[in-house]
């Protein structure tokens, strides 16, 4: 009980002198030590929760063990081997004996507990007022004093109870009680080193491989929700697709396709009202496409795809009438040409308000929210414009094209390539910008199940092939294959650094066989004599091995699985820089299998070396020298 009071003061101290030192630091030192501390007490459960379900299953198969290994001699004698034959004080004896001493002590030192606790309550209570709290948080820093706090909770708790207990039962402690001996420990200290090895490599790797692939995931769903499963384009840049609608309406009716939309894309550049100017990629999809694709469903954060085909909705405050919904319940106004204008009018409101003044009518278009909010500055109603190079001639040669448009919607992805340059508007506008007539130069096919892909693209493959020989198509994953393949040399690589925990606790499987094996050598020279064959004595040794694999795979592998359900569960918060809201965990079933495999196969794998040094001892030189 002394060295377990010494022990908690100690680290009590500690922690306010880290907090003390902190005080000065820069924030950047501050953050890095502390999440250094923390990453140091994460690292330090991970050990305790380990070793303990280790030594919960140790305990729990030791019971039937001796059962189990009775049926054949290798498994006796491996089993035997791996057993701890080392006899001290159990822990029941261990805890009696401690607690004698604690109600032995002298009544001073009782006293002088009692008062160290009290007092540290009363320094608790005094901090707790707020002048208090913000005097020592002015002195020193806020941590230090919220860091004081628990220490003198949690270390007048202990001293107030440890010295009322040894005053309370301490009037007649009586002798000492006797030790009792027997099988401190199921295993020995390296052997059970070992097991734990083997467990936290396996829990690690788990854990991060199911992070990695929750990543991969993530980001393949946020790929497919903004790009097609199957894209059909022109072989030449500027070709255009020729007889788009019926094209579109024999992709629509293959097996496997539950969508297909020809549109209009071009580059382009927008700019703002405040001049900010950016690149983007325009998709002029039609009224349909817009309202129910896949990839706007659940993205709009602003406006509303129905405000493209509505712009009167779109004009400014100052020029609306005073519902809203007269706009939706009237039919739209006809339009003039490229640069109508005009608002509409309500004859209804016209005797009570007079004519609302004049207000420009411009097509509508939907921004990423990175592109709307953090690059041009705009919000749904306000004006922006988009310029093309390729333009028209002009008095004075060629002059780029302009043309304003008026923000009706802003749609975020979750992919910050596709949010900051990506924009949407009408077929008919992309067609009358671009200069594509009555042409479309894409189409797009969305699949009910994205792994039929490859399938799908043989047959559309076969119908371009055969009817529309000037177009090609492509899949998602040949246009992302390299990002993909990268994640998965990613993978690879994580798999095998990670990996490399467990060879390193193979080899403590090594180091303490071999150490067993020159501390039996008198028992298995005995074993030799009476006629154990060499293969016996392998076998005997390989069970060892596979008892440590198999403990540390019944640890590691639940362990694994249960941080990862837990971090579903919990969602742990990403920074918005990461542009991921939560930590996605993903567990593959085919990968959890190979772990194991892989993790029993390397504890095997350390024990063939003792094993055959062990198999070659000759009982003479083993009753000799043992």
């Amino acid at each position: 009980m002394r060295r377990l009071l010494i022990i908690l003061t100690v680290i009590a101290g500690l922690a306010l002198a880290f907090f003390g030192l902190l005080a000065d630091a820069t924030p950047q030192t501050s953050y890095l030590a502390q999440n250094g501390i923390v990453l140091f007490l994460v690292i330090v459960g991970v050990v305790i929760v380990t070793s303990l379900v280790t030594g919960a299953y140790i305990f729990f198969f030791g019971v039937v063990g001796d059962r189990f290994a009775k049926r054949r001699l290798h498994r006796f004698v491996g089993w035997k081997l791996l057993r701890s034959q080392r006899k001290g004080r159990t822990l029941v004896s261990s805890l009696r004996g401690s607690l004698h001493r604690v109600v032995a002590r002298s009544r001073p030192g009782k006293l002088a507990l009692l008062v160290a606790g009290l007092a540290a309550f009363v320094a608790l209570l005094v901090l707790q007022s707020p002048s208090a709290w913000n005097s020592v948080a002015e002195a020193v820093s806020a941590d230090f004093a919220t860091a004081l706090q628990i220490a003198l909770l949690v270390l007048g708790g202990v001293f107030f109870l440890v010295g009322l207990f040894g005053l309370v039962f301490g009037r007649n402690p009586g002798p000492a009680p006797l030790p009792v001996m027997g099988q401190r420990f199921a295993v020995t200290l390296p052997t059970f080193i070992s097991i734990v090895g083997v467990s936290i490599g396996i829990w690690a790797l788990i854990v991060v491989l199911g992070v990695m692939h929750g990543l991969q995931d993530d980001l393949r769903q946020k790929i497919l929700r903004t790009n097609a499963h199957i894209l059909i384009e022109p072989e030449r840049p500027d070709g255009a697709l020729g007889d788009a609608l019926t094209l579109e309406s024999e992709i629509a009716s293959l097996d496997g396709v539950a969508e297909a939309h020809a549109y209009v894309t071009g580059e382009v550049m927008i700019s703002s009202p405040t001049g900010i100017a950016k690149d983007v990629t325009i998709k002029g999809m039609s009224d349909d496409a817009l309202a129910h694709s896949q990839q706007l469903e659940g993205a709009i954060v602003a406006g509303s795809p129905r405000w493209i085909t509505r712009p009167e909705a779109l004009i400014p405050d100052r020029y609306r009438l005073p519902s809203e919904a007269a706009f939706f319940d009237s039919p739209p106004p006809a339009e003039d040409g490229d640069d109508a204008d005009g608002a509409g009018k309500d004859d209804d409101f016209a005797p009570i308000l007079g004519t609302p003044p004049k207000a420009p009518l411009l097509p509508g278009i939907l921004l990423g929210s990175e592109l709307a909010n953090n690059t041009l500055l705009v919000d749904v109603g306000m004006e922006v414009q988009l310029i093309s190079p390729d333009g028209d001639v002009g008095p004075t040669g060629l002059r780029p094209k302009l043309r304003s448009f008026r923000v009706a919607g802003i749609f975020r992805t979750g992919m910050y390539d596709y949010d900051q340059n990506l924009a949407y508007m009408t077929t008919s506008e992309a067609q009358r910008f671009f200069n594509y007539g009555a042409d479309l130069n894409r189409l797009e096919a969305r699949l009910t199940r994205a792994e039929d892909a490859p399938a799908v693209l043989v047959a559309v493959r076969d119908l371009l092939k055969a009817r529309y020989p000037g177009l090609k198509a492509s899949d998602w994953q040949e246009r992302n294959k390299n990002l993909f393949s990268a994640l998965q040399l990613e993978r690879i690589v994580m798999l095998i650094i990670l990996g490399f925990i467990i060879l390193v606790a193979s080899l403590l499987i090594v180091s303490s066989l071999v150490m067993l094996v020159v501390e039996k050598v008198r028992e298995i020279a005995v074993l030799k004599a009476l006629g154990a064959s060499d293969r016996s004595v392998v076998r005997a040794f390989m069970v060892v091995g596979s008892f440590i694999g198999g403990f540390g795979i019944l640890a590691g592998v639940p362990l694994g699985i249960g941080t990862a359900v837990l971090l579903i569960a919990q969602g742990i918060p990403l920074p918005r820089e990461f542009y991921i809201t939560e930590l996605p965990v993903k567990l593959d079933a085919f990968e959890l299998v190979i772990i194991g495999l892989a993790a029993l196969g390397i504890c095997l794998l350390a024990t063939l070396y003792p094993s055959l040094q062990a198999s070659r001892l000759k009982p003479s030189d083993g009753l000799r020298h043992g």
